[in-house]
């Protein structure tokens, strides 16, 4: 607001001196030429019968001359005029208060040539020639008029009177309308200044009063998404704690079918080992694929150490326990640009091609696999197909599996896609950010 006012004084007092300027000039214009012709008149209504001799013989007379000066020396103009000369229409000086100059030719001023077009010309405090005889009146200003005596008969011109007439009542008349009207500008401009003001002080007020609560607003929002931002970091702290606690629960379990079911079944088929039993041997290779499939489970349930391992490592582990356990090859494709994770995201990707690899073999039968993991922009992606018949998506619901998959990528603020139909395969992708570290309360 301050600028504003600033910027709109300058511009509104330089335009208001220009404006103020001008109608003085015009003002002072107006009433010098006023006055000029007034007294042009005047002083033609008195000279004009005694002159009239010049439009025939161009040159005045000794009578005439001698009337001349008695009207401007004892008659009616005394005191109005205080230096007199007429001109001829070719410059010449044919009368003069001044008698050294009668006679001669001199530069025609502005104002005499205005005149012989036939137009009173007057000027406020000008002398247009140094040869007028007008020191003895002192700083007294000086009306100078021009003006144009033309013939009775023929309504030419046949001379011009210069002449110079006291201003006093003029000037303070100048004066005193200078004053009025530069009040007036003054005034005026006063006037649209505080309107500016008026105007632009509300709507600054409004600006204040929106810009303040659009602060308050935004302090709300702030706070809003720092609790949010607290929130999202206390859910994410969240899911890896819980998929901590997973993977500790599996391990547990691992453990526990380890130490318990499998050491009662390993101790019935030591009981059961008489090759002469037919039914007791059918029975000990029953238990002995029973232990089998429950250290295929606990190794599955149990994770190896994945802190030195890299994502590289983690992939090829996972893919030759699970050619060893199926018995067919899985094709296998890893960029070598793969960035180091933290342990949470090589835990998921342990558990996604571990899931994704058994889901293949159980329902894809015989189908070939293949495994690719490689760089994106935003992250890492890794993928999982076969060719195997494929699904519906919306006639079969995902297993736990897939939805514990999902879930725990989510918690690492990754995406999970399932592309499949039938006859066509199935492609299960997952991409995971690699910019930001896991924080552990």
């Amino acid at each position: 607001m301050t600028q504003f006012m600033m910027v709109a004084g300058v511009v509104l007092i330089a335009g208001m001196l220009v404006i103020g300027l001008w109608v003085t000039s015009e003002i002072e214009d107006g009433v010098t030429d006023n006055a000029g012709a007034v007294t042009a008149l005047y002083v033609d209504a008195i000279i004009a019968p005694v002159t009239q001799e010049i439009g025939e013989t161009g040159l005045l007379s000794a009578d005439a001359t001698l009337e001349l000066e008695h009207i401007l020396r004892r008659g009616a103009l005394r005191d109005e005029v205080s230096a007199f000369k007429l001109w001829g229409p070719d410059g010449r000086v044919i009368f003069s208060d001044n008698p050294g100059i009668v006679g001669r030719i001199l530069d025609l001023s502005p104002g005499l040539t205005s005149a012989l077009a036939g137009r009173v010309d007057a000027a406020f405090a000008r002398r247009s020639h140094p040869d007028n005889n007008v020191e003895s009146l002192g700083d007294e200003p000086l009306l100078e008029v021009y003006s144009p005596v033309r013939s009775a008969k023929t309504g030419e011109i046949i001379a011009v009177a210069e002449f110079y007439t006291t201003a006093d009542k003029l000037r303070q008349h100048l004066f005193d309308a200078r004053l009025r009207s530069w009040l007036v500008v003054g005034l005026v401009s006063l006037g649209i200044f505080s309107a500016l003001y008026i105007v632009f002080a509300r709507g600054n007020r409004t600006i204040s009063q929106q810009s303040e609560a659009l602060r308050e607003k935004v302090q709300q929002l702030s706070f809003l998404l720092e609790k949010n931002s607290v929130l999202a970091r206390r859910v994410e702290q969240a899911n890896h704690r819980i998929a901590e606690l997973h993977e500790r629960t599996l391990r547990r379990i691992s453990a526990e079918l380890h130490d318990g079911p499998t050491q009662l079944l390993a101790f019935a088929a030591l009981r059961l080992d008489d090759p002469k039993n037919q039914q007791q041997e059918q029975v000990r290779q029953a238990v002995n694929e029973a232990m089998q499939e429950i250290r295929y489970i606990c190794r599955g349930l149990a994770l190896p150490e994945l802190e030195g391992w890299s994502v590289a490592t983690v992939a090829r582990r996972i893919v030759a326990a699970h050619e060893a356990r199926c018995g067919h090859k899985v094709s296998m494709k890893l960029a070598e640009d793969l960035p180091e994770l933290p342990l949470a995201a090589k835990t998921c990707i342990y558990r996604f091609l571990q899931e994704t690899l058994n889901n293949g073999s159980k329902h894809a039968g015989g189908a070939r696999q293949a495994v690719s993991i490689r760089r994106i922009v935003e992250g890492m992606e890794v993928e999982v197909r076969d060719d195997g018949p494929g699904f519906e998506p919306d006639e079969c619901s995902e297993g736990l599996g897939l939805l514990g998959l999902r879930e725990r990528v989510a918690g690492l603020k990754g995406s999970f896609r399932v592309d499949t139909r039938k006859g066509a395969g199935t492609s299960v992708v997952m991409r995971l950010p690699t910019g930001a570290e896991v924080e552990h309360s």
